[in-house]
C-alpha cells in the first residue's frame, strides 16, 4: 500500500525534536550540529537534543535515543546519528506532517529495503548517492538506522528495544518488524540528508541480526541494509553457496559494464570497488588535500553545492551537467581531487580524455560508474588487490 503524492501547495510541515546520541563531539558539531544550526530560522520550532554518551553512560542506543525522546517537546521525534547533515529542516517537516497524517504509519526512515533487496530513499552515503527515489512514503521490509522517525506519543508508550543484545545495531531494524507484525507499516521517504560517516563499526552485528531473527521467525527471511537475516539453522553450505552465485552474477553485470566503458576510454583503467568505503585512503594515498564530489545531472541548470569536511579536509559536493563537470576537471587546483558520480555512456564520452588528468574510472552495482581525477591507477593499486577488483579476462 502507498500514499499518493502530494503537490508541494498541499504539504504541510510539523515541527520536530530531532534526537542524536553521541560519543564524538567534534564529529556532531561539523555535521548534524552544523546543519541545524544553519536552517534554525527556517524552521524555529523544531529542537535538537544531543545525548551525550561520551562517558558511556548508556549501555544501548535503545536507551539514549528514549531518553532524548523523554525531553521531546515536539509531537515526532526524529532520531539520527551524530554523522549526518541535514540538507533541509523544512522537508523534514514535511515528512514529519505525512506521517502525523497518517495513523496506520508505525515508523518512517530516510533508507530502508523491501523484500526484493532494493534500496528506498534517496540519500549521499559519504560521497555516492544510493538508492530509489521515493517522493512519498513507500512500504519497506525494514529501515536502516541513519534517520528514523514515529510520533512521540507512540514512543512513549512503545519506545525503542534496550536489549542489551542489540546494543548499538539494528534498533531501527527491530521496531519496524515491531510495527509490523502489529498490522502498522514502515516506510521510506526521501528526506535530503548526507551520511558523512567517518567509520564503519559492525562489531556485534551479526548477534543483533541472530537475535531480531529470533525475535521474529514469521518474518523470516529480513532484508535489511546491512545483509539478509536468514532462519536459525540455515545451512552454513548452502548459504555461501548462495553468497558466491550472487557475487559471480554481480562480477558478470560489472563486468558487461566494464566492456562499454573500456570501449569509450579505451586507454583509462578500471577497477570494480565500492569507493564510499575507500575515499579516504583515496586521499591519503595520493597526498591529496580536498575533495570535490560532482554529482552528473543532464538537467542541472545550476552548480548546487554543500561545503562539508572528512578528516579536516575541506569537502564540496556539487550537481552538474557534463559541460560544467569538464570546465572544474580543466580548473582543477593541483591539491584537489575530483570524484565524479553517475557516469553513463553519454557523459563519459564527453568528459574523456579527462583533460589529460591522471585518473581512474570505476564501478560496482552498489555506486554505479564513477571517475577519480587527480590521481592514477598506480598510485591507488593497494586499494584493489584482489581479481575481482577487474573485470573478468576479455571484458576490457
Amino acid at each position: 500500500m502507498t500514499t499518493p503524492p502530494q503537490t508541494r501547495s498541499d504539504r504541510r510541515r510539523a515541527p520536530v525534536s530531532i534526537v542524536c546520541v553521541y560519543n564524538d563531539q567534534p564529529v556532531l558539531s561539523s555535521c548534524l550540529q552544523r546543519s541545524v544550526d544553519a536552517q534554525i530560522s527556517d524552521a524555529p520550532q523544531t529542537e535538537l537534543i544531543a545525548v551525550d554518551n561520551r562517558e558511556n553512560r548508556f549501555s544501548s542506543a535503545g536507551a539514549a535515543l528514549n531518553d532524548g525522546a523523554r525531553r521531546a517537546r515536539n509531537d515526532v521525534v526524529v532520531f539520527v546519528h551524530q554523522d549526518v547533515v541535514l540538507h533541509s529542516l523544512p522537508a523534514l517537516e514535511e515528512a514529519a506532517a505525512e506521517l502525523l497524517d497518517a495513523p496506520d504509519i508505525g515508523i518512517m526512515g530516510a533508507v530502508g529495503i523491501d523484500r526484493d533487496k532494493r534500496i528506498i530513499g534517496r540519500i549521499r552515503d559519504r560521497i555516492v548517492r544510493i538508492g530509489e527515489s521515493a517522493p512519498f512514503p513507500m512500504d519497506v521490509d525494514t529501515l536502516d538506522e541513519v534517520l528514523l522517525m514515529a510520533p512521540r506519543a507512540q514512543l512513549l508508550a512503545e519506545p525503542l528495544s534496550e536489549d542489551p543484545l542489540l546494543a548499538w545495531h539494528a534498533y531501527g531494524v527491530e521496531y519496524a518488524l515491531r510495527m509490523r507484525r502489529a498490522g502498522r507499516r514502515a516506510v521510506a521517504r526521501d528526506i535530503p540528508l548526507t551520511h558523512n560517516s567517518l567509520s564503519t563499526n559492525l562489531a556485534k552485528l551479526d548477534l543483533a541480526h541472530r537475535h531480531v531473527g529470533d525475535t521474529y521467525p514469521e518474518m523470516l527471511p529480513i532484508q535489511t541494509t546491512c545483509g539478509t537475516v536468514h532462519r536459525a539453522g540455515f545451512a552454513d553450505s548452502l548459504a555461501r553457496g548462495l553468497r558466491r552465485f550472487r557475487s559471480a552474477r554481480i562480477w558478470w553485470g560489472e563486468s558487461t559494464v566494464a566492456r562499454d566503458v573500456h570501449r569509450i576510454s579505451p586507454d583509462s583503467a578500471q577497477v570494480f570497488a565500492d569507493i564510499r568505503m575507500l575515499i579516504d585512503d583515496v586521499l591519503e594515498l595520493s597526498g591529496l588535500r580536498s575533495l570535490h564530489v560532482i554529482d552528473l545531472d543532464p538537467e542541472a541548470n545550476a552548480a548546487h553545492a554543500d561545503d562539508l569536511s572528512r578528516f579536516e579536509r575541506p569537502f564540496s559536493v556539487s550537481t552538474s551537467d557534463a559541460a560544467r563537470a569538464s570546465a572544474a576537471i580543466a580548473a582543477r587546483q593541483p591539491d584537489e581531487l575530483i570524484f565524479i558520480a553517475g557516469l553513463e555512456d553519454d557523459s563519459q564520452a564527453a568528459l574523456s580524455p579527462f583533460h589529460a588528468s591522471p585518473h581512474v574510472l570505476g564501478s560496482s552495482a552498489s555506486t554505479g560508474r564513477w571517475a577519480l581525477i587527480g590521481v592514477g591507477a598506480d598510485q591507488l593499486a593497494p586499494l584493489w588487490p584482489s581479481r575481482r577488483n577487474r573485470p573478468l579476462p576479455g571484458f576490457a
